[in-house]
C-alpha cells in the first residue's frame, strides 16, 4: 500500500507540476528577458515573507501527523490543531505588518522597485492561505488519505494555470519594459489587459494566491463530516511535548530553504533570484519522486514505532531507499548531459546562462532525496531532538556559505582552472552552498540511525545504480555530442534520448543483478489503473486504511 499510494501521490504531483511547468513556459516564451526578473522580484517578495513562517509550524503540523497516526481522539485532535494553526497564524500577521511598518516608518527603509511592496502584501496573503491548507493537507497525511490529500494539492495549479496564462498573455508595459500583447484582446476587455500590463509582476503573484486559495477551499470541503471536537488543553500539552524538540528544526528549516533567494537578492538583481526560483520550481518534477515516499513513510514508520516494530522499520527504511536510488537516478543523468538544450527548448535562452544553477540543484535534489528515508526514521521512532540538532547545524553552515559565496566577490568567485573562470557565486553558489550544507545530514543521520536501530549505513544497490548512471551519460553524451547526427538538439530528441537513456539504465541494472522480474512486477502492479481507480473511490466514500 505504500507503494501504490506513493505512486499516486507521484502522478497526480507530475500533473500538478507539468501544469506550473507549462505556465512557466508559456510565461518564459512571452516575457522573454522579462520572466526572470518578474519572477526573482516574486521569488525574493515570497521567500522575505516565508521567512516569517517561523511562527506558524514550530513543529506542530508533525506533532498533528504523530498523534493521529498513533490513534489518538481523531475529533479532538483536528480541533485542537485547528486552534493551534489559527492562533499562530494570528500571531505572525501581526508580527509581519509590524516589522513592515518598522521598516518604512522607523528605520525608514525603501524597496526595490515601486510594484515589490504591493508584491509583499500580495505574499502575505498568499503565505496566510498557504497556512490554513495545512490544516486539511496535514490531517489527511496523518490519516494517509492520499487521494483526498492530492486532490487538493492538485487544484492550486488546476486553477493557476490559466490565470498565468491570461496574465502572460497581456504583455507587459512596467519597469521599463514594453512587451505588446501576444493577441489582439476584444475591446471590452482591453482595459483589463491595460491594467494586467501595468501591473504586472503583481498580477502574476496574484495567481499564486487565488491558486492556493482554491486549494484550501477544495481541502476544506473533503474534510466535511470530520468530527470537530473542542480543543484540548491536555492534548495540546501532548502536541507540544512533540513539536517543542521539533521548534528549532522548523525554524531552521524555514530560514534555510528561503534565505539563499532572500541573499541573491540582496547582493544580486532580482532577475537572479528569478533564475535560482525558476529552476527550483522546475526540479519539483525529480523530488516528488522521493517526497511522495516520505509522506507516507513517516505515519508508516510511526506506526510501527508503537507496534515495536524495529525489523519491520528497518525493511521499510531500506526498501524506500532503494527505490529512490533507483528512480533518481536517470533525471540526474539526462539533466548533466542536457541541461543547456533542456533550458533552451522549455525556458528561453535568457535562461540558459544560469544553467550551472539547474545542475547543482539537482545535484541537491539527489543527495536530499537519499537523506529522506534516514530524517523519517529518526523522526518516526520519536527521537525529533536529533533532527533538530542536525537542522541547526545544516541551517548555520548553509548562512555562512551564502554570506560567504554569494557576493560577486565570494571567496570561490575567481577560482581558475588552465586559464579557464570557474567562479562560484551568485546563484549557482547558493546552489553550491545548499549542497555542501546537506552533506551533513546525510552522512550524520545515517551514522546516528545506525547506532539507533542497527540499519545499514549504505547499501550496496545505490552504488550499482551510479554505475548504471554513469554509463548511461557516457552513452548519450557520445551520442549526442561526440557525433554530427544531431546538429540541434529539440523537444522530441530530447524525449528520445531520454527514452533511450532509460533503457540503457535498466539493462545495466539487469546486468548487475539490481532489477529482477520482482522489480518489474512491483512497478506495474503499483501503476496498476484499475486498483488505483477502486482505492480513490474507497477513499473518498471514507473507506479508510485500518
Amino acid at each position: 500500500m505504500i507503494a501504490k499510494k506513493s505512486f499516486l501521490i507521484v502522478s497526480t504531483h507530475y500533473l500538478s507540476d507539468t501544469l506550473g511547468f507549462v505556465g512557466l513556459v508559456i510565461l518564459s516564451k512571452l516575457w522573454g528577458g522579462f520572466a526572470p526578473e518578474a519572477l526573482g522580484i516574486i521569488g525574493f517578495a515570497m521567500s522575505t515573507i516565508s521567512l516569517f513562517n517561523i511562527f506558524t509550524n514550530l513543529g506542530f503540523q508533525a506533532a498533528h501527523v504523530k498523534r493521529i497516526s498513533e490513534g489518538k481522539d481523531f475529533g479532538a485532535c483536528l480541533g485542537t490543531f485547528i486552534a493551534i494553526k489559527l492562533s499562530l497564524i494570528s500571531i505572525m500577521i501581526v508580527v509581519i505588518f509590524a516589522a513592515l511598518y518598522i521598516w518604512k516608518n522607523v528605520l525608514h527603509g525603501g524597496f526595490y522597485d515601486a510594484t515589490t511592496e504591493s508584491v509583499l502584501i500580495i505574499m502575505v496573503i498568499y503565505l496566510i492561505f498557504t497556512n490554513l491548507q495545512i490544516i486539511p493537507t496535514q490531517t489527511f497525511i496523518g490519516r494517509k488519505e492520499i487521494a483526498k490529500l492530492q486532490i487538493t494539492r492538485l487544484f492550486q495549479n488546476i486553477v493557476k494555470l490559466p490565470l498565468t496564462i491570461l496574465v502572460a498573455l497581456a504583455g507587459v508595459k512596467a519597469l521599463g519594459w514594453a512587451i505588446s500583447p501576444a493577441v489582439n484582446w476584444p475591446e471590452f476587455l482591453q482595459p483589463l489587459q491595460i491594467f494586467l500590463a501595468e501591473h504586472a509582476t503583481g498580477s502574476l503573484a496574484m495567481t499564486y494566491v487565488f491558486g492556493v486559495m482554491a486549494s484550501f477551499f477544495i481541502g476544506t470541503w473533503l474534510m466535511r463530516g470530520y468530527p470537530i471536537k473542542r480543543p484540548s488543553l491536555s492534548l495540546a500539552k501532548n502536541y507540544l511535548s512533540f513539536a517543542l524538540p521539533l521548534t528549532f528544526s522548523s525554524i531552521i528549516s524555514n530560514i534555510s530553504y528561503n534565505i539563499d533567494k532572500v541573499m541573491i537578492g540582496y547582493f544580486w538583481a532580482s532577475a537572479d533570484v528569478g533564475y535560482y526560483f525558476a529552476f527550483q520550481r522546475i526540479i519539483t518534477f525529480i523530488t516528488i519522486l522521493y517526497l511522495s515516499v516520505s509522506t507516507i513513510l513517516f505515519p508508516t514508520i510511526s506506526k510501527q514505532h508503537a507496534e515495536k516494530n524495529m525489523k519491520g522499520i528497518i525493511s521499510t527504511v531500506h526498501l524506500a531507499e532503494r527505490y529512490i536510488s533507483m528512480v533518481l537516478m536517470p533525471p540526474l543523468v539526462i539533466v548533466l548531459v542536457f541541461a543547456k538544450p533542456a533550458i533552451n527548448i522549455f525556458l528561453d535562452e535568457s535562461f540558459v546562462a544560469a544553467y550551472s544553477v539547474f545542475i547543482l540543484l539537482v545535484i541537491f535534489t539527489f543527495i536530499r532525496g537519499m537523506t529522506t528515508p534516514f530524517a523519517n526514521l529518526i523522526n518516526g521512532i520519536s527521537r525529533p531532538d536529533i533532527s533538530a540538532k542536525f537542522g541547526i547545524v545544516v541551517c548555520i553552515t548553509n548562512v555562512i556559505l551564502n554570506y560567504l559565496i554569494i557576493p560577486k566577490n565570494g571567496i570561490f568567485s575567481h577560482i581558475q582552472i588552465a586559464g579557464y573562470n570557474f567562479g562560484i557565486n551568485g546563484a549557482s553558489g547558493a546552489a553550491f552552498s545548499t549542497i555542501i550544507s546537506f552533506l551533513i545530514p546525510f552522512f550524520g543521520l545515517r551514522i546516528v540511525s545506525k547506532r539507533l536501530t542497527g540499519i545499514k549505513l549504505l547499501q550496496t544497490h545505490t552504488p550499482r545504480h551510479i554505475v548504471a548512471g554513469f554509463i548511461m551519460g557516457g552513452v548519450l553524451f557520445f551520442i549526442a555530442y561526440s557525433t554530427t547526427m544531431f546538429p540541434v538538439i529539440r523537444w522530441f530528441t530530447l524525449l528520445g534520448f531520454s527514452f533511450l537513456g532509460f533503457g540503457i539504465y535498466i539493462a545495466i541494472l539487469f546486468v548487475l543483478k539490481e532489477f529482477s522480474k520482482k522489480d518489474l512486477d512491483f512497478f506495474l502492479k503499483i501503476i496498476n489503473l484499475k486498483e488505483m481507480v477502486s482505492y480513490i473511490k474507497s477513499e473518498l466514500k471514507g473507506e479508510t486504511e485500518k
